[in-house]
C-alpha cells in the first residue's frame, strides 16, 4: 500500500463523517424553512435552537476539515447559508426575518470552531476506536 493514500478505514470513515454531515445541513435546511403551526408547543426554545445546530455543524465538520484554514472557511460557509436563509425565510411569509437568528447562527459556529481545537476534534475516531474494540472476533 502507498503510504501517501489513506487507508480504506480513513476513506469510509471520512466518507461515512461527510455523508451524515450533509444530511445535517439539509436537516438544517429543512427545520429554517418548514412551516410550524402557531398553535404546536414544540417544548424547546428556538433561539437555543440556532445555537445548537451551528454547533453541531461546526464541530461535525471540523473532524473532517482539520487545518484552521479550511474550519475558517467552513464557518464562513455555514454563516453565509445561515445568513440566506433567514433571508428565505423572510421572504415565504410563514416564517419572520431575525437578525438575532443570525448572531445566534454565528455564537454556535463560533462555539463550535473554538471547541475543535480542543481534543473534541477527535470524538468520531475515538467512537470508532470503542466500537471497534467492542467487536466479537468472528
Amino acid at each position: 500500500m502507498n503510504p501517501t493514500q489513506p487507508d480504506l478505514y480513513e476513506r469510509r470513515r471520512r466518507a461515512l463523517l461527510l455523508g451524515c454531515g450533509y444530511g445535517f445541513v439539509a436537516l438544517v435546511i429543512y427545520l429554517s424553512l418548514v412551516r410550524i403551526p402557531r398553535d404546536v408547543d414544540l417544548g424547546v426554545d428556538l433561539d437555543l435552537g440556532h445555537v445548537v445546530a451551528y454547533f453541531w455543524l461546526m464541530i461535525w465538520f471540523a473532524q473532517v476539515y482539520r487545518a484552521v484554514a479550511a474550519r475558517l472557511w467552513l464557518a464562513i460557509g455555514l454563516f453565509c447559508m445561515g445568513v440566506a436563509l433567514e433571508y428565505v425565510q423572510g421572504a415565504i411569509g410563514y416564517r419572520h426575518f431575525d437578525y438575532f437568528d443570525m448572531l445566534r447562527n454565528l455564537c454556535g459556529l463560533a462555539l463550535g470552531f473554538v471547541l475543535a481545537l480542543t481534543p473534541l476534534q477527535n470524538a468520531s475516531r475515538a467512537l470508532a476506536a470503542w466500537a471497534m474494540s467492542r467487536r466479537r472476533p468472528a
